[in-house]
């Protein structure tokens, strides 16, 4: 963990962009200063299930994404989406320096945040890199992903 944030401290500062996935979102928001449910199922028994042992990745639910938030205007006209759900902890209290972008509607889980300010900081709680590409049924990833590509050339760019 020390090492992470070392790592994600560094690309901060340097200006790089940083997307979390999954325990990275529980990681930066962490780092930043927010902090987490360490069992969903114990600390937070009346929410539903949020990893299957034996699904892994095929374990899917749905997402609200917040309006008017960078991934509202990333999925102009998408209110709800499918992803897929890996995990056991979750963001208990956003950092402060976080907007929330997206929960789960059964229980208001947070699943993808965005720090304010400049740089690029994102993360979902979700594996993109999971979903097949033009699958109808979850979310496509690519408008998410690009975005952040594109921060990444910018970055890179302004050097």
């Amino acid at each position: 963990d020390r090492y992470e944030i070392e790592l994600i401290d560094a690309f901060v500062k340097a200006g790089k962009p940083v997307f979390g996935v999954c325990r990275g979102l529980q990681l930066l928001n962490v780092m930043f200063g927010g902090t987490l449910l360490q069992d969903i199922a114990t600390q937070r028994p009346e929410a539903r299930a949020h990893r299957e042992l034996g699904s892994y990745e095929r374990h899917f639910h749905d997402i609200e994404i917040v309006p008017g938030t960078r991934l509202a205007q990333l999925y102009p006209g998408l209110q709800r989406a499918t992803a897929n759900s890996i995990h056991h902890q979750a963001i208990k209290d956003v950092a402060s320096d976080f907007v929330v972008e997206a929960r789960c509607p059964d229980d208001g889980t947070i699943e993808a945040i965005r720090r304010r300010g400049e740089g690029y900081v994102a993360a979902v709680q979700w594996h993109p890199e999971f979903h097949a590409p033009g699958d109808p049924a979850t979310i496509d990833d690519t408008p998410m992903l690009m975005d952040f590509l594109d921060a990444a050339r910018a970055a890179k760019a302004s050097r």
